[in-house]
């Protein structure tokens, strides 16, 4: 009783006490480290596996994508198929996956700097979900709606060539989108200039679809009224739909979360 009284007075030993042991303190509780999608180790690993895919894949497929921007604007005959390799094309088709799901990133990034609050670690995971859900929704709904239109009045041989053009374009944007994605994750890059890049990168590739549209159902017809009703009809309408339903969608979780 001698010793434990003696020690009961010395706070640099009661300090480490174990429990249960006269004068040993629990302590305060510290504060909660708010969740950092940059700190998450999932996210870190799947943006690494998208690095090595990109890399590898462009380094791959360099002299292809060179060709492709080549006949871009100097085809000979805009409406024959685009000829591709069956690796040149799985390289299109994963890149446009890599696309979609950077764009759920980028927009869950934008939603909870902007609209919604950070959630809790696995609401998080959650919410990406959705969001790249979404944008893979969005792609598939507007290639299904393009392919019946265009099978419709301009036949299946323009639509496949239509089809790989718009793939080609999705991946890409891909390429382009995994740097602005990576500043905004471990850059601390503000969403207002995040904003403004895919801003720019949207237009980009919707210039030279409009471009594109033109070349391959409407050129020969000089039919430019008709390219900008295409237009507005199977891209922006879509795109402005698929806008109202983010924002909805981000709101619905702002109330609810």
């Amino acid at each position: 009783m001698a010793s434990q009284s003696y020690f009961d007075h010395d706070s640099m030993l009661t300090a480490s006490m174990p429990p249960g042991v006269k004068g040993y303190d629990m302590g305060v509780a510290g504060d909660i480290v708010p969740y950092s999608i940059g700190n998450d180790e999932i996210v870190s690993v799947v943006l690494l596996l998208c690095l090595v895919v990109v890399v590898i894949s462009v380094n791959r497929s360099g002299n292809f994508i060179v060709r492709q921007f080549r006949n871009f604007f100097y085809a000979s005959r805009d409406n024959e198929v685009m000829t591709e390799t069956s690796s040149e094309l799985r390289f299109q088709i994963v890149m446009a996956l890599i696309n979609i799901l950077l764009m759920g990133l980028a927009s869950y990034i934008y939603a909870t700097e902007t609209i919604v609050r950070p959630l809790e670690s696995d609401d998080n995971y959650g919410l990406m979900g959705i969001m790249v859900a979404m944008f893979l929704c969005f792609f598939l709904f507007r290639w299904l709606v393009s392919s019946i239109v265009n099978i419709t009045f301009f036949g299946g041989k323009k639509n496949i060539h239509w089809l790989r053009l718009q793939l080609f374009l999705t991946a890409m944007e891909g390429v382009l989108m995994f740097p602005l994605v990576m500043l905004l994750v471990y850059f601390d890059f503000s969403v207002e200039k995040g904003l403004i890049c895919f801003i720019f990168i949207l237009v980009l590739n919707k210039s030279l679809t409009f471009y594109k549209c033109w070349s391959i159902f409407f050129k020969q017809n000089g039919g430019v009224l008709q390219t900008f009703l295409y237009f507005c009809a199977l891209e922006m309408t879509p795109l402005l739909a698929f806008c109202g339903a983010w924002v909805a969608l981000t709101s619905f979780l702002k109330v609810n979360f």
